[in-house]
């Protein structure tokens, strides 16, 4: 990776990572107020809405924001040819889902549901608007600029559900914030990709973008029904309010699982589809990204585990409690999809779509199939599910990259060692702090959760003394380098720190 590449691709990670910690942290923050305003029957019946919009993006995308990024070189003809067929299809999937929002609602036995979908289905017109002025930056690895446009949009959006929620639109307050966001979001992408949107279409440009396109939407078609299958089946033959707890212990969980891998993936598909043609350099960063991605992931998902009662009690509220156990389980699981989420890039830019299509269909049977076997035992039974499936889905991303890359089981374990032996000390202190502090504390007291992340913190501090990884000083030093940079740039630019 060239000198120039390496550097923007840190600066792109850094703001993606910007974004994430506001954006997830004011999305806990917001989340801990609406769940003491709002009910559990509210999160699943908006829960549930999301299922068939969450399907809708999926149609409207085809593929066609990956192929701007994927592509050596792009022209106007072209961005503008992706963007008349977008506004089409979105248009179109926004018409579909209006008026097909009342037999979704007869499938899941709840009339309310129609309005929920109807009101968010207006996002699609919208939501063309922003996949291609993000294209567009993206290709020059511009993710200052998504970022802020990213956190803006989610500082609308919880501040716009707040303020409804205390003025008691239950469910609509979280349906509003979504309206408030997206629109938000389009104007400051279009001022930020200085780009004009125009109604032109040529068939040949659209054929020749077709393939590669559609090839990606059928991996996002997969992941939706992935993404959704426990939400669809614990709806379907539990209960809103199950799906509510379910989905608060998901997304606690997805936190750290989703985003982790969203603050890499995105800026480095971008970098590695300029390098796609050099495979040895590909794994040499690919190696790195794992490593990297494991040492932060591993130590927070195993804290949520022992930290998981009292956080949820003490932030959530006590009618919350059932949400726990689900939260503790699929911490596991994140801890496999946090991993192999540092492969898709690579997935995407090399293009094994074909190969990552067919482990999707597997995993989604398998997901499917166990999640049905172990149902009748709840929403801790769906979560169980979701690990085993989890495991073997992880087992056959690594075996593409192994097939297709010059990266062996060998060079995996080697990026994975380090942090597993990290949070083998991790898990030692924090089980014997459980053991002894459960005499004088209950364990979802605010003392206990001290205590833990006590221990927590101690178990990795020496563990990093017996060990010395290096990989944990050099990812200290990466992020410590670019935020001095950028503060270097803004001194020469005249800038004082207090931008005096």
């Amino acid at each position: 990776m060239g000198k120039d590449l390496k550097e923007r691709t840190k600066i792109a990670v850094f703001w993606n990572i910007f974004n994430i910690l506001f954006s997830k942290s004011s999305r806990l923050i917001t989340s801990i107020i609406l769940a003491r305003l709002l009910f559990p029957e509210d999160f699943g019946l908006y829960g549930v809405s999301l299922i068939v919009i969450r399907f809708g993006r999926r149609l409207t995308n085809f593929g066609f924001s990956t192929v701007l990024i994927q592509k050596d070189e792009i022209n106007k003809a072209e961005v503008d040819t992706i963007f008349t067929a977008s506004l089409a299809i979105n248009l179109t999937v926004f018409g579909i889902l209006f008026v097909g929002a009342p037999y979704f609602a007869r499938f899941v036995h709840n009339i309310k549901v129609v309005n929920l979908v109807q009101a968010i289905s207006f996002t699609f017109i919208f939501n063309t608007f922003i996949m291609l002025g993000e294209s567009l930056l993206k290709r020059e690895l511009d993710f200052k600029h998504i970022s802020i446009a990213r956190s803006v949009r989610s500082a609308s959006n919880y501040i716009t559900a707040i303020i409804m929620a205390f003025m008691g639109f239950r469910v609509w307050s979280l349906i509003g914030g979504e309206l408030v966001a997206v629109v938000v979001n389009m104007a400051l992408i279009l001022v930020y990709a200085k780009w004009m949107p125009k109604i032109y279409f040529k068939l040949s440009i659209f054929k020749n973008l077709y393939s590669y396109g559609m090839r990606v939407s059928a991996v996002q078609y997969l992941n939706y029904f992935i993404n959704n299958v426990d939400y669809l089946l614990i709806g379907r033959y539990l209960n809103m309010t199950a799906l509510g707890y379910y989905e608060r212990a998901f997304n606690l969980m997805s936190l750290t699982r989703r985003q982790i891998g969203r603050s890499m993936s995105e800026a480095l598909f971008s970098a590695f589809s300029k390098i796609k043609n050099d495979k040895e350099r590909v794994v040499k960063n690919l190696k790195q990204i794992l490593s990297y991605t494991a040492l932060v992931a591993y130590p927070i998902l195993i804290g949520l585990i022992f930290l998981a009662p009292s956080l949820v009690y003490n932030l959530y509220g006590p009618r919350w409690i059932l949400t726990i156990r689900p939260l503790q389980i699929m911490c596991v699981s994140g801890l496999f999809q946090t991993v192999i989420t540092g492969f898709f890039s690579v997935i995407f830019a090399l293009d094994f779509i074909n190969a990552r299509i067919k482990a999707q269909v597997i995993y989604l049977a398998l997901l499917a199939g166990i999640i049905y076997l172990l149902i009748p035992y709840g929403i801790n039974g769906v979560a169980v599910a979701v690990v085993l499936a989890s495991m073997v889905y992880g087992v056959l991303i690594l075996r593409i990259m192994i097939t297709r890359l010059p990266f062996s089981l060998k060079d995996f374990w080697q990026t994975q060692k380090a942090p597993i032996l990290y949070s083998f000390f991790q898990i030692i202190f924090t089980s014997v702090a459980l053991k002894l502090s459960m005499i004088y504390f209950d364990i979802k007291s605010i003392p206990m959760f001290f205590i833990l992340s006590a221990a927590s913190v101690l178990g990795l501090l020496i563990a990093h003394l017996v060990f010395r990884n290096e990989n944990y000083s050099n990812l200290i030093h990466e992020i410590t380098e670019v935020i001095q940079k950028k503060r270097k740039a803004r001194l020469a630019n005249g800038k004082t720190p207090n931008g005096k």
